[in-house]
Parts: C-alpha cells; sequence; structure tokens
C-alpha cells in the first residue's frame, strides 16, 4: 500500500509520521517489556496513545497460548485465537478479530498522537494482517511504535521503505533506553522524515 502510495502520488505533498519506530526482536517477552515501558513513560508525559499490545495468556493443557489484543484507547480485551483443540502446534490466528481489533484502533486514530501496533507478524508479511492500519498510521502524520520479528524485518524494510527507524528490542531495557524512546516519540512534528531507515541506538 505504501509503494502503491509512492507510485502514484510520488510528488503530491503529505504528512508522515513525527517518528516511526520497528522494535525489533527475538523475543515475544522482551519485546512485550518494551511496550509496556513506553506505555507507561509516555502516558506519564500526558500522552495520547492507541492501538494494540499483545498479551499470550497460557491455557492450562493447551500447548499454545491466547493471543489476547489490548486497545490502549479504550482498554478493550480481544483475542485473536482460534480454538483448534488441544493437540494444536500451529497459527491460530483469527483474521477476522484481528481485522476488528484493527477497526477499533481506526476509530481512535483521530485523538491519537502516538500509535502502538503488536507486530509486523507473517499474516502481514504475506499482504494482510494490519498492513493497511500500518499505512494509514504513517501516511496520516501519526506516530508509530510497531515491533517486527527479526527474521521478517526484510519483509517489514519492502513495506515501509524510507519511513522507519529500528531499535534491537533487548531482552531487558534499561529504563534510561525506554526514557529516551519515549523522548523521542513524543517530540514535536518537524516535517517529513529523511529517506532511509535508521537505526537508533537506545538499549
Amino acid at each position: 500500500m505504501l509503494q502503491q502510495s509512492r507510485d502514484t502520488a510520488d510528488s503530491a505533498p503529505r504528512p508522515s509520521a513525527a517518528v516511526s519506530v520497528a522494535l525489533v526482536y527475538d523475543s515475544g517477552p522482551a519485546v512485550n517489556r518494551w511496550f509496556a515501558g513506553l506505555v507507561t513513560e509516555l502516558r506519564g508525559s500526558g500522552k495520547s496513545l492507541a492501538g494494540l499490545i499483545q498479551d499470550d495468556v497460557p491455557q492450562p493443557g493447551r500447548t499454545r497460548c491466547d493471543m489476547v489484543l489490548h486497545e490502549l484507547a479504550t482498554g478493550r480485551a480481544m483475542s485473536i485465537s482460534e480454538d483448534l483443540g488441544a493437540g494444536a502446534t500451529s497459527c491460530r490466528l483469527s483474521t477476522p478479530r484481528l481485522l476488528e481489533a484493527a477497526q477499533l484502533v481506526e476509530a481512535q486514530l483521530a485523538d491519537a498522537e502516538i500509535v502502538f501496533l503488536n507486530k509486523f507478524g507473517k499474516a502481514e508479511a504475506d499482504g494482510g494482517g494490519l498492513r493497511d492500519l500500518i499505512a494509514h498510521c504513517i501516511e496520516s502524520g501519526k506516530s508509530l511504535v510497531i515491533g517486527v520479528p527479526s527474521g521478517n524485518q526484510q519483509a517489514w524494510t519492502d513495506f515501509c521503505g524510507e519511513y522507519f527507524r529500528t531499535v534491537a528490542a533487548t531482552p531487558e531495557p534499561s529504563q534510561e533506553a525506554i526514557a529516551a524512546l519515549a523522548a523521542l516519540l513524543g517530540q514535536p512534528k518537524t516535517g517529513r522524515a529523511k529517506a532511509g531507515s535508521e537505526q537508533l541506538h537506545v538499549a
């Protein structure tokens, strides 16, 4: 979607996000600690937030966790897992529920300064999932924080191009790193982001 926008309206002025950050991770619990710290820091500074944070809830007797999304503006929680039975080991993502969660975020975007999205996962890398919502956030000028599994980093780069910066989501982020990234996300807009992805060293 972003590439199509650049192809069809490359010379048209467009807003860009103040800061778009990809938290690149190998461990789900690690990136969740970054999300939790950033949300706490940004709310403490009075920023209005929207978006989706994922919580993996263990299910007794099951090999797979229940994937639950929490929408930051409303506090609503929504399971996006399909129950395939106790022995299921395959992906259990419910696409209709994921899209319902995306619509919930869309309804909160106008009042949000910073948007969190849980991840650019397999569904997004394959062309579906939250891709349209991600593009909308970036092109509407919202600051964005998104989790990107390290295995999907190239797909993310191909999708997002010049619009993002990356941070390695280390297992235990320091408070200083969280504060530095929160300050960057909360800074005033200064015009169009420069081209090219940028690695930020804040861990």
